[in-house]
């Protein structure tokens, strides 16, 4: 069985060590370059409203001169400074392919599915991209990174369902965890029938008695999502027991997507991924964390009753960088550019969501972190839910095309 407890612990001790104190960035903005970074994000956006109507998603589909690559590629520039090194690995070919392939796929399994499902699955795809470039094995959409962004998808839909009772959500569980673990199951819907197909794809690149760490990595996403659920309910647990729920579902979702991309891991990498997958379970509860003091579900950064998490933002950057450092432990021959890529992108993000935020932190600490925001929280308050329906429009509009050109 792989030492889940013993990866909580060592985590847990590296959060507690890790400072509160402000960490030190490596660039810091002016008002007047922020203004000039807020001036080229309008200008983007308006290039991207010419991208929204269906004959300009179906020339992007068709034309190997994809126009929105170049006014991508200037946006990461003009408004967020990439660097040429880090561009290059984001706008590689391989990395392009491969959201194309996993939406054709998707398409193809399940013509059903709403974009936002694909969508979701595709945020899974990813990770998992991310972890094959490190692993310096092939990016692509092989059937285990299909089938585990899928998953979700369809087992989320269903549990979320509120016209569905309890009783049937449990047998669904119950059904789900026999065939996951290998059992002989007959599908009870149409749900479960695409759900068995998945798990017959990990079968199918990972035969059972060859890959015990990759059903392993499985079950304890599995008692995770179990423990998760207590998060939810009034139950009064403590803040070591949030912290670690927090810890396990986040270190046990990465940790098996590392072992769907590779099928055997050394305990070095085992340990790596799990803290990875801390990091980013750390940077979803900061991003949500309005949402989920709405929901009441608890996380380190929801349950506390303060105004102020500035110091637990500090303490996860800091905890980030330690676990980023250990990722070196992969191969990837361009892994040290890729890592220095997913701490800048990670970090920028944790900045925007405490501008986004901001009612959950001090006055003082707002004003000192935003200076190494490339846009002013204000401005990234007045456009953040005006880009984010931009963006999802073009992917709702390439998908209706694809879906209307499958009638013809």
């Amino acid at each position: 069985m792989l030492p889940i407890q013993k990866y909580i612990e060592h985590f847990t001790e590296v959060w507690e060590k890790s400072p509160n104190h402000l960490p030190a960035f490596s660039r810091e903005y002016s008002n007047a370059e922020q203004l000039i970074r807020e001036n080229n994000y309008n200008k983007f956006q308006l290039n991207l409203k010419k991208l929204q109507s269906h004959k300009a998603a179906f020339k992007i589909r068709n034309n190997k001169e994809n126009p929105f690559f170049p006014l991508f590629k200037n946006f990461l520039e003009t408004v967020f400074d990439f660097e040429k090194r880090q561009l290059k690995i984001i706008l590689s070919e391989q990395f392009k392919n491969v959201s194309k392939d996993f939406f054709y796929k998707a398409r193809k399994f399940g013509s059903e599915l709403e974009p936002v499902n694909i969508y979701q699955g595709m945020r899974n795809v990813w990770i998992m991209n991310g972890i094959q470039f490190m692993m310096d094995v092939p990016v692509e959409i092989s059937p285990s990174v299909f089938a585990y962004s899928m998953i979700y998808p369809y087992s989320d839909n269903f549990l979320d369902d509120i016209t569905i009772g309890d009783v049937d959500k449990k047998e669904f569980s119950r059904r789900f965890n026999m065939r996951l673990h290998g059992e002989n199951v007959e599908p009870f819907n149409f749900i479960e029938e695409q759900l068995f197909k998945l798990v017959g794809m990990f079968e199918f690149q990972f035969p059972r008695n060859e890959f015990s760490g990759v059903y392993e990595s499985l079950y304890a996403i599995q008692q995770g999502q179990t423990n998760s659920l207590k998060l939810l309910q009034s139950n009064g647990l403590s803040e070591k027991g949030i912290q670690d729920i927090c810890f396990e579902k986040g270190g046990a979702s990465v940790l098996a997507d590392g072992y769907l991309v590779a099928g055997k891991l050394s305990q070095e990498q085992e340990q790596a991924l799990f803290g990875y997958g801390i990091y980013l379970q750390l940077l979803d509860d900061i991003q949500d964390v309005k949402e989920d003091l709405k929901a009441e579900t608890k996380t380190m950064f929801s349950f506390l009753n303060q105004n102020d998490l500035g110091g637990y933002v500090n303490q996860s950057i800091h905890f980030g960088r330690y676990v980023l450092e250990r990722m070196k432990c992969f191969s990837g021959v361009q892994n040290i550019e890729f890592l220095d890529l997913m701490n800048r992108s990670i970090e920028t993000m944790i900045i925007e969501s405490v501008g986004l935020n901001h009612t959950r932190y001090s006055v003082d600490y707002l004003k000192e972190i935003e200076k190494f925001s490339p846009l002013h929280f204000n401005f990234i308050r007045n456009k953040r839910s005006e880009s984010k329906s931009q963006r999802f429009s073009i992917f709702q509009k390439y998908f209706d095309r694809e879906k209307s050109e499958a009638v013809k």
